[in-house]
C-alpha cells in the first residue's frame, strides 16, 4: 500500500511537470533561446552623429576646387588712338658766327609739340608730330665800313620739326626715334630793316621718357630728346613733360 502511494505520487509529478513544459511561459523561454541561437541578419548602417549633421551641398566637388584655385586670366589691353602734347625747355648747340662781336647771346629756348600715335597691342607705336622750337637770340654789334654804318644786328633762330616715328614701352620707360624734316628759319634785324632765311633739311630725333603717372586712358611723362638738323648745322637737348590720352579705344 505503501508502495503504491508513492508511485501516484510520482506519476502525478511527472504529468505535471510535461504540463508546464508545454505553457506560454516554457514556450516563451524557448523562443528566445531559439531567436540567441538563430544566425544574425543583415547589419543596420550606424551613422555617427557628426556624419548625419553635416550638409552634403557642403563639400565642393573637384571641379568647383579647380576653378577656385585657378588664377585669373589678365585684362587683355586693348588698342588705342592717342593725343599727346609736350613742352620742354631747350638748350640748343654751337655757337655765334661771331662771337667776338656778339654782345649777348641765349642758347635756351623752349619747344612745343602736339602729336597723334597709334597705341597698338604689340611692342612697336606709329606716330606723327608736329613742333615748334624757339631756340636761341643774339645781339651783334657791326661796325662802321664801306656799305653800312655801325649798328646791332638782332639774330632769332627757330625751327619747325614734321617728325613721323616710334615708341616702344618697356615697363615704365619709353623710348622714341623719328626721322622727318625740318624747317629752319633765321630772323635778322638791322637798322629797322627784317628779313628771313630758310633751310629745308631733314631731321632725326631720338628721345628717353618715364612715365610716372598714370590713370585709365591718360599719362604724364617725363622725356629727355636731342633732335638734329644736320642740314642745317643745328641741334638741341630738351628736357619737358609730354601729357598723353586715349580719344578712341579699338
Amino acid at each position: 500500500m505503501k508502495h503504491t502511494l508513492y508511485a501516484l505520487v510520482v506519476l502525478q509529478a511527472l504529468v505535471a511537470t510535461s504540463a508546464f513544459a508545454q505553457g506560454p511561459l516554457a514556450q516563451g523561454r524557448s523562443t528566445q533561446v531559439a531567436d540567441s541561437r538563430a544566425p544574425l541578419s543583415e547589419p543596420h548602417p550606424v551613422h555617427s552623429p557628426a556624419s548625419s549633421s553635416a550638409p552634403t551641398s557642403a563639400i565642393p566637388s573637384a571641379s568647383e576646387s579647380v576653378e577656385a584655385g585657378s588664377p585669373k586670366s589678365p585684362a587683355v589691353e586693348l588698342a588705342s588712338l592717342e593725343l599727346f602734347g609736350t613742352i620742354a625747355p631747350t638748350v640748343v648747340q654751337g655757337e655765334p658766327a661771331n662771337p667776338h662781336l656778339t654782345s649777348s647771346f641765349r642758347r635756351v629756348g623752349f619747344y612745343t609739340e602736339a602729336g597723334v600715335a597709334y597705341r597698338s597691342k604689340y611692342f612697336l607705336d606709329p606716330f606723327l608730330s608736329v613742333g615748334y622750337a624757339s631756340l636761341a637770340s643774339g645781339d651783334t654789334t657791326l661796325p662802321d665800313n664801306e656799305y653800312f654804318s655801325a649798328g646791332t644786328l638782332e639774330q632769332h633762330l627757330g625751327s619747325w620739326v614734321l617728325s613721323p616715328g616710334i615708341t616702344s614701352d618697356i615697363w615704365r620707360f619709353r623710348l622714341r626715334f623719328g626721322i622727318g624734316l625740318a624747317i629752319v628759319k633765321q630772323s635778322f634785324s638791322f637798322q629797322g630793316a627784317s628779313n628771313t632765311g630758310t633751310q629745308l633739311p631733314l631731321v632725326w630725333e631720338a628721345g628717353l621718357g618715364f612715365n610716372f603717372y598714370e590713370v585709365p586712358r591718360f599719362r604724364i611723362d617725363a622725356e629727355a630728346r636731342f633732335v638734329e638738323a644736320k642740314g642745317a648745322d643745328v641741334s638741341f637737348w630738351m628736357l619737358g613733360i609730354t601729357a598723353r590720352g586715349d580719344v578712341v579705344t579699338f
